[in-house]
């Protein structure tokens, strides 16, 4: 079995700011961090800088920063605030020295989408896929300005939600610096199995969210979702089946507990992170 880097991810501390969730996984172990970039630009807007967090990393790593939505916007003002959105994540993503950036595909409020874009997601697959790989291109290669790779996570309630759709979609792209995270419930809700893990080559795979659902095998849920709000391990995703799958792809990455449950955010946060970590290592063994 290969070794994996142990990320704490700042949705399993939903309420704590970016320096805390810093100091989290510190303090329970982990090996690194995937920082929630709204923790990180409302740090910034209150007239911190990058170099103040570098400060409080010193040198702590930083796996990955998330994210920038709705890949598939392309009418004009969607668009350049898709590309703008891209360069400063980027630019942040640079400094912090971390090299991954997230991406969702859309839209991810669905209430709130611009009548354009919810033009742009009701396309036939085909032409949808094809433009969210035309704006793939261009993110990749301002990517490649800042030496960043993407790592896309397709959430199951959008057009493009499921893995071979990913895969496709990254197909078709054909660009270097695009791969995937597989976020465990968004891969059980669109209908994943093991041997779908098992299958993939590792070079695409540029970590995992380890997750659960209350949900049934590829029920597909919605952003409010009530099924995320268990504890990891307390659901229906096959966690360690799962685990050992992507791990026998030969994927020696990072991984991180996502954990959009309200009712944990409201514990104190240095023991949920501590007890997700000790899970995660659980399914490690």
């Amino acid at each position: 079995m290969t070794a994996m880097k142990l990320a704490h991810n700042g949705t399993c501390t939903m309420h704590s700011d970016v320096i805390g969730d810093v100091q989290i996984a510190k303090a329970s172990g982990y090996d690194a961090i995937e920082i929630v970039g709204s923790k990180l630009y409302r740090f910034l807007d209150q007239g911190f800088t990058v170099d103040d967090l570098n400060k409080e990393l010193d040198g702590f790593p930083v796996v990955g920063l998330g994210f920038v939505p709705d890949i598939e916007r392309n009418d004009a003002k969607g668009y350049k605030d898709l590309l703008a959105e891209t360069e400063k994540m980027c630019d942040c993503a640079h400094k912090l020295g971390c090299g991954l950036v997230q991406l969702l595909t859309g839209p991810l409020f669905p209430d709130e989408a611009s009548v354009e874009y919810r033009q742009t997601v009701s396309l036939p697959y085909p032409e949808l896929r094809k433009v969210a790989a035309d704006n793939l291109k261009v993110i990749s290669d301002i990517g490649k300005n800042y030496d960043i790779k993407f790592y896309l996570e397709p959430l199951n309630w959008c057009p493009i939600a499921s893995l071979p759709q990913m895969l496709e979609l990254i197909d078709q792209t054909e660009k270097d610096n695009i791969g995937i995270v597989i976020d465990f419930w968004h891969m059980w809700n669109t209908g994943a199995v093991a041997d779908d893990l098992a299958k993939l080559n590792k070079d695409i795979i540029y970590g995992v969210h380890i997750c659960d659902s209350l949900e049934k095998h590829n029920e597909r849920g919605t952003v409010e979702s009530l099924g995320r709000r268990v504890w990891t391990g307390g659901g229906n995703v096959p966690l360690k089946p799962w685990m050992d799958a992507i791990r026998s792809t030969g994927f020696d990455g990072w991984c991180s507990g996502e954990l959009f449950s309200p009712k944990h955010w409201e514990l104190e946060p240095y023991e949920v992170a501590k007890r997700l970590r000790e899970y995660m290592e659980y399914l490690l063994v």
